[in-house]
């Protein structure tokens, strides 16, 4: 399970209906202010289990939707973690219902909402006093499009990051208002936006309301989607994820400390430990001699393809280079688990689509031992008068230029490689630099919690 959760929610605006059971389950259910002590260990009723079987039948998905409170209730079926599923249950119908009038209501008066002193829940970027029904009447007039957001954490992090009250998220999403403006194709006039912070057992949220002035206005692709939910989760972690960008560091400084060493031993002309990329190397310098299309990897001849895909397989056998893959691919797992559930495809060096780079590489390398080799038969055909075992001194040393040549050019591209991965590594430190005024009140918030700095 991710540790945010950031569900959005796309509603074209239909005529208000009544919500029918759901919100009447929500203003009525028993205990909704408090948490029974026994409730945490008490298996759930058999009213809870038959409802929330009934609406797990009826809409297949809520599994989805409701994933971190389902997974919850399927580990320990208690009544505290019914409650919480049939609470969640009932936000998602709330929204199916299509009544942004009674939405709204819930999101400020729902229990557990953490209410300011006018009373309700809500709150946006700006300090003046929220009409709440001035608000309803708006959002149900609306004749745009009106897109929701649900961000949840697991209560232990809420509480370590000090992300478990309505002040610290209403922070985090007035610093990033211009981002989801952007994100949405709303120009930053044109924004509305309403959040709530539910106080929720063990998944406290926020819910977001954004739309835009201009009802033809608004737009969310997949693409943004997924910006939005890297963004917010390298925001809340990015104490966490800016140690292990240190770590990293470390990993990058030793393979360019490795390949330092390689270059020196190429240039004392040294033996070669991988003699196949080389040798692989050389035979396309020759095959692009005859080539239409040579500068670039996606207009080459299928056979070529085949070859330059086969040298950056040989190159990501080294121990080095395969190390620094490996630490490369688990730092992107740890960003991706933060929001993404889903578990990511392990490509190989040759295959991952960010260091398609690698294969132009390749192919330039040995376009450039492909000119180096023109040079030399010019030279050699200078020679041809001379005698035959002068000739043959030549053959040598023509054999040896080109084994060095060869190893160079190898070893350059390896460097190349090494350099790709270290640019890699600071883009993505560059996007988790710490703000040291939110580091500083996460801190404030662990003092008083009475943890450990």
């Amino acid at each position: 399970m991710p540790r945010l959760v950031f569900t959005p929610r796309y509603l074209k605006m239909r005529k208000p209906s009544q919500v029918k059971n759901y919100v009447k389950y929500v203003a009525t259910r028993p205990n909704a202010e408090k948490f029974e002590a026994d409730q945490s260990q008490t298996e759930a009723t058999e009213h809870q289990k038959k409802w929330i079987e009934k609406e797990l039948k009826a809409h297949k998905e809520l599994k989805e939707s409701c994933e971190q409170e389902y997974e919850d209730y399927l580990k320990n079926p208690t009544k505290e973690n019914a409650a919480d599923l049939i609470n969640k249950i009932a936000e998602e119908g709330l929204a199916r219902e299509g009544s942004m009038e009674n939405y709204v209501g819930y999101l400020a008066k729902r229990p557990r909402a953490e209410r300011g002193k006018q009373g309700h829940a809500l709150w946006n970027g700006s300090d003046k006093e929220i009409n709440l029904n001035q608000v309803a009447r708006e959002v149900t007039e609306h004749n745009g499009n009106i897109w929701t957001f649900v961000l949840s954490l697991k209560r232990e992090d809420a509480v370590r990051l000090g992300y478990d009250n309505a002040n610290m998220w209403r922070e985090l999403v007035r610093g990033k208002v211009s981002e989801i403006a952007k994100a949405m194709g709303i120009p930053v006039e044109h924004f509305v936006w309403y959040g709530a912070f539910h106080n929720e057992g063990h998944h406290p949220h926020i819910h977001l309301m954004c739309y835009s002035k201009n009802p033809r206005e608004g737009y969310l692709g997949r693409q943004n989607l997924m910006k939005l939910r890297s963004s917010f989760a390298n925001e809340i972690f990015h104490d966490e994820l800016y140690h292990i960008y240190e770590q990293k560091d470390e990993v990058r400084d030793e393979l360019k400390d490795y390949f330092d060493r390689k270059l020196k031993q190429a240039m004392a002309m040294e033996y070669t430990d991988n003699p196949k990329a080389k040798a692989l190397l050389w035979e396309l310098s020759q095959k692009l001699k005859t080539a239409k299309h040579k500068k670039v990897y996606g207009r080459l001849e299928k056979e070529n393809k085949i070859l330059v895909d086969e040298i950056v397989k040989e190159i990501s056998k080294d121990k080095k280079i395969s190390q620094a893959y490996e630490s490369w691919l688990g730092l992107k797992d740890d960003i991706l688990s933060t929001y993404q559930n889903q578990e990511r495809a392990r490509r190989t060096l040759a295959d991952e689509p960010e260091f398609r780079n690698i294969k132009n590489m390749v192919l330039k390398s040995a376009l450039e031992l492909s000119e180096i080799d023109e040079a030399i038969k010019k030279d050699s055909e200078k020679e041809n008068h001379e005698k035959v075992n002068a000739q043959e001194n030549w053959e040598e040393r023509t054999k040896k230029y080109y084994q060095m040549q060869a190893q160079k050019q190898f070893l350059l591209l390896m460097k190349h490689i090494s350099h790709m991965i270290k640019e890699d590594y600071d883009r993505k430190k560059q996007q988790i630099h710490v703000d040291k005024k939110l580091m500083r009140k996460i801190m404030e918030k662990k003092e008083a919690h009475g943890q450990k700095m």
